[in-house]
């Protein structure tokens, strides 16, 4: 009877030895394919940090041209009110009084 109750043993830690060396030999596998998944993600983020950049200087372009072109228009706009004024006051220089 020892024989018998050895087998199943042997062919256990036979199994388990199987599946320890399956599972180190995925591992492995995975673990040198993730360089190369590992770069191209470094790449990815690096496309993106590039093209957030290139963004960032197109809408500061784009708030300084906006900011000059308000800017210009309130100055427009106060000299027309300033001859608006001035026109207004010479108009009532220019009635006649009662």
């Amino acid at each position: 009877m020892p024989e018998n109750t050895n087998r199943p043993t042997r062919r256990r830690r036979f199994l388990t030895g199987v599946a320890v060396v399956s599972i180190a030999a995925t591992g492995a596998a995975w673990s040198g394919c993730g360089d190369d998944t590992e770069d191209q993600v470094d790449e990815a983020i690096e496309n993106a940090n590039e093209e957030a950049e290139e963004i960032q200087g197109s809408v500061n372009e784009a708030i300084e041209e906006s900011t000059d072109q308000a800017n210009q228009a309130l100055e427009e706009g106060q000299q027309e009110a300033d001859e608006a004024q001035d026109a207004a006051d010479q108009a009532l220089e220019d009635a006649p009084k009662p």
